[in-house]
């Protein structure tokens, strides 16, 4: 008798993971309402392994997204996926990270995010009009956030790099060497902080509230000796320094 419960039970759990592997992903994704503002494209695959070729999620496009969920992380009802996205023959991000989840959150790791940096600054509210050159990359060893009433950014560490960053303004093309920011999470924000050992003299803290998705940051700009000649017509853009001769920048 126990021997055809042990049979029964094996068999009931291979036809289980049978009909999940081979569920659309398509037919998954249609009985989940998203919000407006993300909208999926050429949606394939199974739920084990899937694909969308695009993800636009507020007017900014993902492209060739993989998704492949790990069979053992279904036994601790936290399933795990490795995620892909974009190529370098691509416009948009190119990465990958790994996203677990839970009832109470989610949680990322070993993230890699690859974008153009002009992707970025044309996003932000800058004091004058210009194209960023480069790309930005962002590593996280880990990311947890929060789904509860309200989402929330619980853990973060990681860090982003600009390197060789340059931009075009005010017709010149102008070199602006390396930028770092260390990442992290404070009541509930992700907040990047910009490591001051710069060519601009640039200290800034900005922020992302996940709830509102509002980017906010303050800093200062205190130009020194390796302060790009060409930017320091524009710093009239940016008012008056105060007494120790930085610029405050807010957005």
């Amino acid at each position: 008798m126990k021997k055809w419960f042990a049979f029964t039970a094996i068999f009931l759990s291979s036809y289980i993971a049978f009909l999940v592997a081979n569920t659309p992903l398509s037919l998954a994704i249609n009985n989940v309402q998203l919000p407006k503002d993300i909208v999926l494209q050429g949606v394939s695959g199974s739920i084990w392994q899937g694909e969308i070729s695009r993800v636009t999620i507020d007017n900014n496009a993902i492209e060739k997204v993989k998704t492949t969920v790990s069979f053992w992380s279904l036994f601790g009802l936290s399933p795990s996926i490795q995620v892909s996205f974009g190529d370098a023959m691509l416009s948009g991000p190119e990465g990958k990270l790994n996203l677990t989840v839970s009832s109470e959150q989610l949680t990322l790791t070993e993230v890699e995010l690859y974008i153009s940096a002009n992707d970025i600054a044309q996003q932000l509210p800058l004091p004058i009009p210009l194209s960023a050159q480069g790309n930005v990359e962002l590593f996280l060893s880990e990311i947890v956030i929060v789904t509860g009433n309200q989402l929330s950014c619980s853990k973060a560490e990681g860090d982003v790099l600009w390197s060789r960053a340059g931009v075009v303004a005010l017709e010149q093309n102008i070199k602006l060497g390396k930028f770092s920011a260390e990442i992290s999470c404070a009541e509930g924000d992700l907040l990047a902080k910009v490591s001051p050992k710069n060519n601009l003299g640039l200290s800034f803290d900005g922020g992302l509230t996940l709830t509102t998705q509002k980017i906010s940051g303050k800093g200062y700009l205190k130009p020194g000796a390796k302060f790009p000649s060409q930017l320091r017509s524009a710093l009239s853009f940016l008012g008056r320094p105060d007494n120790q001769g930085r610029y405050l920048l807010r957005f």
